[in-house]
């Protein structure tokens, strides 16, 4: 099984098994400042943050300190493409009916980051005034390689405004070629119309390798005093944007929850509790300060039908919960969406990653 001492360490295995940002609350203070460790300049200051963008979406707290120091933890919850669907567009060449279109990628390579665990970096501020920082992280990447082939499709569309008004149309996909864009232009209604589709060239294989790495971070951004805090980041991975708010005191998930998500075509309940790290810490060797924050929860006694799963909950002041759980056989999967109460209870609507690469949606109220 899984444990959170490997989460912690980063040897968590799937699409991305990392740990960006959270913090150890010290101090908070309502004063304006542009510092994002607040206005006390001995002291610290917590936010609340939502990141998202090249595969690192997720949420986090960070404490920044005055020594130029910054500590947290994250919650990463990547979600996989749905590489059945087909996406419709306006990028394309026209052409009439019968015709075929262009365009295209090479193969495409994705890289989706998932997990849950501390991170340190430093920080300071420019001569403009912006913060500026880094960080760097040891994390396993499994990366998603999309090999597209050539070959000839048949293509039956469909009129938007005339549903039985159709045409077929042969699309010639060249090798690395993803997509191929068309115009069509239908005389019916009159005086007639064009309309754009974006085709998926349906012939490629997906490779899925894993390699140890690791993601150098460098960020610049901006406090409009304790209220608001908009870190740009470089990644290994691409760039990434964290909007935060200050960390305050948010719902407390706190108590036994019934989960729900799709297995098979059928719905499947799972029962689990959680407890704050303010109240317990059964791994205080791997997260030694995670009790100084106020929105973390474990669950140690998570059960499904056949398996039995720890793991971890987060919730943010910008109305986000996330959960990362691992499965007795060592399976990883994290979640995050929306929390909201409902007359029912506290109800969480996620979606995000399972191992090794299935979209998983996962619903569960607070009981």
């Amino acid at each position: 099984m899984k444990t959170l001492k490997q989460m912690a360490s980063l040897s968590l295995k799937g699409i991305a098994a990392a740990a960006l940002l959270l913090g150890t609350a010290v101090q908070t203070s309502r004063a304006g400042s542009a510092s994002p460790s607040g206005p006390d300049p001995e002291g610290s200051f917590t936010w609340d943050l939502i990141s998202s963008g090249s595969g690192q979406r997720g949420m986090a707290f960070i404490t920044f300190s005055s020594d130029g120091t910054f500590r947290g933890y994250q919650l990463l919850a990547a979600t996989p493409a749905n590489t059945n669907s087909i996406a419709i567009g306006r990028d394309g060449g026209s052409i009439g009916r019968g015709g075929s279109g262009s365009g295209g990628t090479n193969a495409i390579v994705k890289n989706l980051l998932f997990g849950f665990g501390p991170i340190d970096g430093f920080w300071t501020r420019n001569s403009k005034g912006k913060i500026v920082g880094l960080f760097s992280e040891a994390l396993n990447v499994t990366s998603i390689v999309t090999n597209y082939f050539a070959s000839t499709n048949s293509f039956n569309l469909v009129n938007s405004q005339n549903a039985l008004d159709t045409t077929n149309i042969l699309v010639l996909f060249t090798n690395g070629q993803a997509s191929a864009s068309v115009t069509i232009s239908w005389p019916d209604p009159a005086p007639g119309f064009n309309q754009d589709y974006t085709l998926a060239n349906t012939n490629f294989t997906t490779q899925v390798g894993s390699a140890e790495g690791t993601n150098i971070v460098s960020f610049t951004g901006m406090a409009s005093g304790t209220k608001r805090l908009t870190l740009l980041c470089t990644t290994s991975f691409g760039k990434v944007t964290f909007r935060g708010v200050e960390a305050t005191k948010s719902v407390d998930l706190s108590g036994d929850w019934i989960g729900s998500r799709p297995v098979n075509g059928h719905s499947a309940n799972e029962f689990f509790s959680l407890t704050s790290f303010q109240t317990d810490n059964p791994f205080p060797a791997e997260f030694p300060d995670i009790a100084n924050f106020p929105n973390l929860f474990f669950t140690t006694n998570g059960v499904g039908a056949g398996y039995t799963f720890s793991g971890v909950a987060m919730v943010s002041q910008q109305k986000k919960v996330g959960f990362m759980f691992i499965n007795n056989d060592g399976t990883g999967r994290a979640m995050m969406g929306n929390l909201k109460p409902t007359k029912f209870g506290t109800t969480a609507n996620t979606k995000g990653i399972e191992e090794p690469l299935n979209i998983v949606n996962f619903s569960a109220t607070l009981q």
